[in-house]
């Protein structure tokens, strides 16, 4: 028993991590389910960033230094954006990840990356809290949900195939918000996340930022957390505002210059090149791309279902927050600087069309919000002066009862999301169309399909263009190598793209008009499959341009060669 409660947080980090993976483990167990003219993979989150990331990770086990995109055909220099990826591949072809594999180095990321953010998160609500206040602490930043609802899906039902009783929410759409699929998120998001968390316990602690070459270590950090993941340097930016404010009236003049403002300037002098660098990135193209589809594309969502998605760690933080600031509570300040650098950001990005405000969700804003939740009723707690966790007729473990109610309600959405979850990947594995999915659907791809890539692969040179439509063209980096013309959000000019290509394979262009647009596009492939086929009048496109000369044929693709 002793040896329990002192691995107490290494069994609950690891339980967690394993918890938020019985998707996963599902899926794979099932895999020999799938519909047998169907290739399997392991899909994350969605297919279309799922192989965005993967195509990064694949220019890194192939040893590249800097990222290209290789959803657009327009030539360009490589960048530091997204690099993390290209690093995650590096590291894979150091431990020799075969080339075709890169989904591996991805999932392992995510679950060495999901057991750093809870391990630190656990260290954060150790400095704020006892022991045992501390674990309610924790348990209430790793389970923290939306305000439950209470369905019944019957046997039948179009959307479960499991009926009974479950939890649903609010904006259950946004990944994000999900506490079951968060702990083992996206990797750039969770290496993120484990810089924010070091990062800000690190610079709110006086006796480390004594000592000037601390500076320079947090400095890197704060840099490489601006390349991996942009929002959460601008959150540690700010928190470190609020943190010299509060400071403020603790020292005179001198000392809060010298052991407040100049630790943490010097840090955001170290780290403020990556923000620089991405500023300039992001205004020639493709990279200006990722801040244009934000633009053009803003994700709508209602501010009062927002806030119901935040859950119960939101109101009752915000009460902890006003509580710790009366109380000027030292061992809160990190999580008060926390909690109101996410407002401040959150609230700011309403009116800066460039960066959408939900991106400010993947900055953990439920660690800080159930930390001072658990404040508040610590506080409570202690009003009346009782400490005896035995005798449950005092009202000390009365008020305990209501952050124990919300880790329990916590747990059974995190179950719930696991049979949505579970749901999801059944209708994968029995659907059947549409052939090659678009737009929501997820479906696994056509064996013929993957086929006609690994065509490509082996024969063709990686930096050919190839001419797809767009979900096509997502997996064409991933398997193939090649740059695709169009296949993702980040394709430059995106919008006039898709319809040129809707066009092509639609039979709207005459023979000539077709090879010149080929020829100045500086396509040198056509694949021509299931999707492809959908656009058009001829189930043989060479009839409609006779230029084109097949090179690879299988019963639900033809690749030709552009002359």
């Amino acid at each position: 028993m002793r040896e329990i409660r002192k691995n107490i947080y290494t069994i609950l980090v690891v339980g967690f991590v394993v918890f938020s993976l019985t998707p996963t483990f599902y899926e794979l167990y099932h895999a020999k389910e799938v519909q047998p003219e169907r290739k399997f993979e392991l899909v994350h989150n969605f297919y279309t960033d799922y192989n965005f990331y993967l195509s990064r990770i694949r220019q890194g086990l192939e040893k590249n230094r800097t990222v290209t995109e290789k959803y657009t055909s327009e030539p360009h220099e490589g960048s530091l954006i997204q690099i993390f990826y290209l690093w995650l591949g590096r590291v894979g072809a150091s431990v020799r990840v075969p080339w075709e594999r890169p989904g591996d180095v991805y999932h392992v990321a995510r679950v060495v990356m999901a057991l750093l953010v809870l391990a630190l998160i656990g260290k954060f609500c150790q400095k704020a809290f006892p022991q045992r206040w501390a674990l309610i602490a924790f348990l209430l930043a790793v389970t923290a949900s939306t305000w439950p609802k209470w369905q019944n899906w019957p046997v039948g039902s179009p959307i479960t195939l499991i009926s009974g009783w479950r939890f649903g929410g609010y904006m259950s759409w946004f990944s994000v918000m999900d506490s079951l699929q968060r702990i083992t998120f996206i990797p750039h998001v969770l290496a993120g996340q484990a810089l924010i968390v070091f990062l800000v316990m690190a610079l709110s602690d006086r006796e480390i930022l004594a000592k000037p070459g601390n500076w320079i270590f947090l400095g890197i950090l704060a840099l490489l957390l601006g390349l991996v993941f942009p929002p959460g340097l601008l959150l540690v930016g700010v928190a470190c505002g609020y943190l010299i404010l509060l400071e403020l009236r603790e020292v005179g003049s001198k000392k809060w210059w010298k052991e407040s403002v100049l630790p943490r300037l010097s840090v955001g002098v170290i780290s403020a090149p990556s923000l620089l660098y991405l500023a300039l990135m992001v205004t020639i193209y493709p990279w200006k791309r990722l801040v244009e589809f934000d633009v053009l594309n803003p994700v709508a969502f209602k501010l009062s279902e927002y806030l119901l998605a935040m859950g119960p760690v939101l109101p009752l933080g915000l009460a902890g927050l006003v509580l710790a600031l009366r109380k000027k509570s030292v061992a809160l300040r990190p999580a008060v600087a926390w909690a109101l650098a996410f407002l401040t950001l959150f609230i700011g990005f309403h009116f800066v069309p460039q960066q959408h405000p939900l991106r400010y969700s993947e900055v953990l804003p439920h660690v800080p919000l159930a930390i001072l939740t658990a404040y508040l009723f610590y506080t409570l707690a202690g009003w009346r002066g009782y400490s005896n966790w035995s005798n449950w007729s005092n009202w000390t473990n009365w008020v305990k009862l209501v952050p124990i109610t919300i880790i329990l309600l916590g747990l059974g959405v995190m179950y719930s999301s696991y049979l949505w979850q579970r749901d999801f990947v059944d209708h994968k594995l029995h659907s059947s169309w549409p052939l090659v999915p678009s737009g929501s659907y997820v479906m696994y791809p056509l064996k013929n399909f993957i086929d006609g890539m690994t065509f490509l692969r082996g024969n063709t040179p990686r930096t050919s263009v190839v001419l797809s439509r767009e979900t096509t063209g997502n997996y064409l980096p991933v398997y193939a190598g090649n740059t695709a013309y169009f296949g993702h959000a980040n394709t430059v000019k995106y919008e006039e793209k898709k319809w040129l290509v809707q066009g092509f394979f639609a039979g709207q262009m005459n023979a000539e008009q077709a090879l010149q647009w080929l020829k100045e596009a500086g396509i040198a492939y056509i694949f021509f499959g299931p999707q492809e086929q959908e656009a058009g009048s001829t189930a043989r496109l060479e009839k409609l341009y006779p230029f084109l000369s097949a090179v690879y044929e299988n019963p639900q693709v033809v690749i030709f060669k552009v002359p």
